[in-house]
């Protein structure tokens, strides 16, 4: 499956060379499951982008007029399949200063869903390359990732890793190159602070709410390695993988836990109807 729109209609791939989001990232995306002709995750991705409209100034009143509709009319009989959202702040002159007049593009392209991985859990590398710390955009998924596209190309296909643990300035765990980071610890989940940097996933904010109706989330400022690697179990989070233990982590094996069983059953039950 590979299908593309551009402003909600069919299109080919192009982009404007003018277009702030080639010029400059400026603007957003989310990475979005689709199951039985609708996205189960929508709420989470909607809040999201609602705190990018309010943090950037994104016009976006107009996406989310359309957006309902797009959905009923394009993605209705589309049983499992992924989908890349990318939202720009429209065309405009060279520059950075933000025109006074922008009209909003949009592109999404829709394709299959990655093959599961076969292990039983991930290896996780460390890596080198630290995290920008930007506070006024910690939690948003704009689209300058340069950060994570330094620290990915930090380990190759043949070392086995799934994915790479990234560190804020100071040291701290922060999330991963394409993931959130948990852990439990004596009956309670932790994740690590995103006040700072880092993306706040959609599926980080399901295990929040989730986990809040019986024992809160900790939310743990300075997070250190240590505590991975001491934890009862260690999990990680996106919306295309769900949530997925970790096996080792830098070659060093890692507790495991049935509740991170239990907890990746009850996210999955939203996609299966």
């Amino acid at each position: 499956m590979d299908l593309f729109f551009a402003n909600g209609v069919k299109a080919d791939s192009s982009i404007n060379f003018n277009d702030r989001a080639l010029q400059y990232g400026d603007g957003v995306f989310e990475t979005i499951r689709i199951s039985n002709g609708g996205i189960p995750m929508w709420e989470y991705h909607l809040e999201r982008l609602k705190n990018a409209q309010r943090v950037l100034g994104l016009p976006l009143e107009s996406f989310f007029s359309e957006w309902d509709n797009f959905v009923a009319q394009n993605l209705s009989s589309i049983e499992n399949a992924c989908a890349k959202l990318v939202i720009s702040r429209g065309e405009g002159p060279r520059g950075y200063k933000i025109p006074n007049q922008t009209r909003l593009n949009w592109w999404l392209k829709i394709t299959d869903l990655p093959t599961p991985s076969s292990n039983e859990g991930f290896r996780v590398a460390l890596c080198r390359h630290a995290l920008s710390r930007q506070p006024t955009l910690a939690g948003i998924k704009h689209l300058n990732r340069l950060d994570q596209v330094m620290a990915r190309s930090e380990w190759g296909a043949e070392e086995a890793f799934d994915e790479g643990i990234m560190f804020n300035l100071d040291g701290d765990v922060v999330e991963g190159t394409m993931s959130n980071v948990f852990w439990l610890k004596d009956g309670c989940i932790y994740t690590p602070d995103l006040s700072q940097e880092g993306i706040d996933g959609c599926v980080r904010r399901w295990v929040i709410k989730q986990q809040g109706q019986t024992s809160p989330v900790v939310i743990e400022k300075g997070a250190k390695l240590d505590q991975l690697l001491r934890a009862d179990g260690v999990f990680l989070t996106n919306s295309l993988m769900g949530i997925q233990k970790v096996l080792m982590i830098d070659g060093q094996n890692v507790a495991q836990n049935p509740v991170i069983n239990t907890l990746a059953a009850d996210f999955e039950q939203q996609f299966v109807f």
